[in-house]
């Protein structure tokens, strides 16, 4: 079968409710999408080897016209012209690297501080990390369009947040954007994300970004689970200081996926400590596909409005992910489609299937129309019923808004 037809099988095992076939067939998608991946490599191959001898060949006279060679990669080594390099605060309780250049996905005992800086090339477009070999064939476009890990430096506290400080008071900004990843992320690729998020969003200030040790693997889901839980500690240390030692005037938050599970344990954390309690605020706090368990959701959902200027949570029909952990769990998610979990003080937006990649979970930072509206609340704190982009909708007796695509 196809990878489209084992995906209705999966959607027709989770709606039936059938664990067994429904994990099989996750098993079976994870085989194939491993044989195709093989599979496209050895065509991708094939074709840069005809492209290059179509733009070698003397008698192709419309060669010429190209401005562009498809096998050219531009070198990680040195900075081109056409890259910028985007800068980033974090913080992390992953095992440092044996080679001292990154972070693993083994727990650490303690918090790394530091930046990194990511290469950003001009040819970045919104909502990409960096686009397949296909897709600039699509668009007869072969520049470089990746962004890439640059450096990566290990700072104390003093020296990272007197950096933030200068940073923020130089560019006469007094916003920052912080982003909590998900749950199959490593390190990498959680610095790429948040440069991605904070290029895109134009952020009027600093990005920052905690990394937990996520495994960086679908396998490891239970792995991660026990990480997250583990870390709580951390990511509410972490903010706290980041709250109230950067010299922000307003700190946005993003919280993606399982990492919605840190962020509302930390809330907690902070709203039952006495020296934090009513201390920390932040300006916008988007939950986007939150891996959490609808009813802790629901039970803990009043600290959001007590630690923001607005709340919005992001949910989509066609997050693959969180269906599958509502099944893997036997009970519901917040970020799960139906039955639309609806909080007071939270405004919750259903987003359509942008149908951007196969699993649909990375829609917060790859639709344009959902990159607009987080980067108008970052500015306008506008309500639902004031962005043109949202409509109100009632389903089953539950009102709540949707995004138009």
């Amino acid at each position: 079968m196809t990878i489209p037809q084992l995906l209705q099988d999966l959607t027709t095992a989770v709606r039936v409710g059938d664990r067994v076939r429904a994990l099989e067939l996750v098993r079976q998608i994870q085989r194939r999408l491993a044989t195709e991946a093989a599979d496209h490599a050895a065509v991708e191959r094939q074709v840069r080897a005809l492209l290059a001898e179509l733009d070698q060949a003397e008698t192709m006279a419309q060669a010429e016209m190209l401005t562009f060679d498809p096998l050219a990669e531009r070198s990680a080594l040195t900075l081109a012209d056409d890259e910028r390099l985007y800068p980033l605060w974090f913080g992390t309780n992953r095992r440092p690297s044996a080679d001292g250049k990154g972070f693993t996905g083994e727990r650490h005992s303690r918090t790394s501080l530091g930046q990194v800086t990511v290469r950003v090339p001009d040819a970045h477009r919104l909502g990409e990390t960096g686009s397949s070999f296909w897709s600039k064939l699509k668009r007869l476009d072969f520049r470089d369009d990746h962004l890439r890990l640059h450096e990566v430096k290990v700072q104390d506290a003093n020296d990272f947040y007197s950096s933030l400080q200068t940073t923020l008071q130089k560019d006469g900004a007094s916003q920052a954007l912080f982003f909590l990843h998900g749950f199959n992320v490593t390190f990498e690729e959680a610095a790429i994300r948040a440069a991605q998020l904070g290029c895109d969003l134009a952020v009027p200030g600093a990005t920052a970004f905690f990394s937990w040790p996520s495994r960086g693997s679908v396998v490891a889901y239970p792995a991660d689970e026990a990480s997250i839980e583990a870390s709580e500690r951390a990511i509410t240390d972490f903010l706290v200081d980041f709250a109230t030692k950067s010299g922000a005037e307003k700190i946005h938050v993003i919280a993606h996926s399982m990492g919605n599970r840190g962020l509302l344990r930390a809330l907690q954390r902070i709203a039952a400590n006495a020296e934090t309690r009513g201390k920390v605020k932040f300006g916008q706090i988007f939950l986007a596909a939150p891996d959490v368990d609808r009813d802790l959701f629901l039970d803990l959902a009043s600290l959001y409005p007590e630690h923001s200027e607005r709340t919005t949570l992001y949910a989509s029909n066609g997050d693959l992910p969180v269906v599958l952990s509502a099944e893997l769990h036997a009970a519901p998610r917040a970020g799960y489609y139906t039955p639309y979990t609806v909080a007071p003080g939270v405004d919750t937006i259903a987003v359509p299937d942008f149908n951007l990649d196969l699993l649909g979970h990375s829609y917060f930072a790859q639709a344009a129309a959902l990159l607009h509206d987080i980067f108008g609340l970052m500015r306008l704190d506008a309500s639902p019923s004031k962005r043109q982009q949202i409509s109100p909708v009632v389903h089953e007796g539950t009102s709540f808004w949707k995004l138009k695509q």
